[in-house]
């Protein structure tokens, strides 16, 4: 067998096969005809998380060898087995707890979850009988595929999806996977020392970028507490849902590790 290095050249995707949920197009296309155009964040957040047809919703995880992307999990099996070890880790230094929560931040079909418990079955056997794994996912769903692909990895003990949810705070480790990136993220731009912010709007029957006065004072503020400055035409982005997510998620956690 040839494992020679190289590099693999894949085609670029043709983006117009990609298709549209036409149904949430016209929901969208309907609330910018009625409130104008909206920020870049809100038409994230439906494009990605709306209950009748966001990107997330779907009841088949998007990633994956048949899916629209990688990530790591997906990859390979050692991503997880090397987390394992740091799972064990924060085990260890927590006097090894008789009870002990993995919780994992957007879940997908438990290819993480299934590599670190496997890596704990061959590495820390002590730990891999008491663990107890709690995936959190945007779309209940994959909750029941979460559940088969451990009971076929014979991980079905850690996880039990008829059991009561998991007392918070708990005591353990919290992981989220490429989880802050798809949070929903605002557009800027500076145009002769004002703020704008690049909104969506609806023209010729397509969504476009619309610039707009900032829908929040908190863009601006964002800015000047980290102390950036933007040149003039220069975009950005800004998360502003990222300070309440890790404030609720580190609020979880009693005693741990928060790996995100």
């Amino acid at each position: 067998m040839d494992v020679t290095p190289g590099i693999r050249r894949d085609p670029q995707p043709d983006l117009a096969a990609a298709g549209q949920d036409e149904e949430l197009v016209a929901r969208i296309r309907g609330e910018i005809e009625r409130d104008g155009p909206i920020p870049f964040a809100r038409f994230m957040d439906r494009a990605l998380y709306d209950p009748r047809g966001g990107y997330y919703r779907a009841a088949a995880a998007r990633p994956g060898r048949d899916g629209d992307f990688l990530t790591a999990p997906e990859a390979h099996p050692i991503f997880g087995a090397a987390l394992a070890r740091a799972v064990a880790d924060t085990w260890d230094r927590l006097d090894r707890p008789a009870s002990f929560v993995l919780r994992e931040y957007g879940a997908g079909d438990g290819a993480l979850a299934a590599a670190v418990l496997a890596g704990l079955a061959g590495e820390r056997p002590d730990l891999a009988r008491i663990i107890r794994y709690d995936p959190v996912e945007i779309e209940p769903a994959r909750i029941d595929a979460i559940a088969a692909r451990l009971g076929a990895s014979g991980h079905a003990a850690a996880f039990d999806p008829t059991r009561p949810s998991i007392d918070r705070p708990i005591i353990g480790m919290i992981l989220a996977n490429e989880v802050l990136d798809a949070l929903p993220t605002h557009r800027i731009v500076a145009r002769g020392g004002v703020l704008r912010e690049i909104a969506v709007g609806w023209h010729d029957g397509r969504f476009t970028d619309i610039e707009v006065d900032p829908s929040t004072p908190a863009l601006a503020a964002r800015l000047a507490a980290e102390g950036v400055s933007l040149a003039d035409g220069q975009r950005a982005e800004v998360c502003l849902a990222l300070d309440g997510w890790i404030a609720g998620v580190a609020a979880d956690l009693a005693a741990g590790v928060l790996l995100m």
